[in-house]
């Protein structure tokens, strides 16, 4: 499944003043599940950033969440009107995601390579 473009350009957009570089969300795709929901996973170019979408069958569908860490601070922001019930939940989850788990799933998009 591919990502929402609009979507992820949009959400990109808002972040681009944090970076100096213009930011790449193209390596992956992995899939994995939040909240018992099936989501498509890519990392960014920084290897700080991961962005999660939402796929088919997914009750938070159309929806996505991007997250940039740095250090000990993260950033989540998510865009989309899908299920709130099922986005809060994943919400949660991704709040509680710890500093390895998340280098871990930058580490297993980086294993499928570039998505071109």
């Amino acid at each position: 499944m591919k990502i929402h473009l609009s979507l992820v350009l949009i959400l990109l957009a808002s972040f681009h003043t944090y970076s100096v570089e213009p930011l790449a969300c193209n390596i992956g795709p992995v899939y994995t599940e939040l909240a018992t929901t099936k989501w498509q996973l890519t990392s960014c170019s920084d290897g700080q950033s991961l962005v999660f979408v939402t796929m088919k069958g997914n009750p938070a569908m159309p929806f996505m969440f991007f997250i940039k860490r740095d250090g000990d601070k993260v950033k989540i922001s998510g865009e989309g009107n899908g299920s709130k019930e099922y986005t809060s939940k994943a919400f949660e989850e991704l709040k509680s995601m710890t500093g390895k788990e998340f280098e871990d799933l930058v580490q297993a998009t980086k294993l499928v390579g570039k998505n071109n």
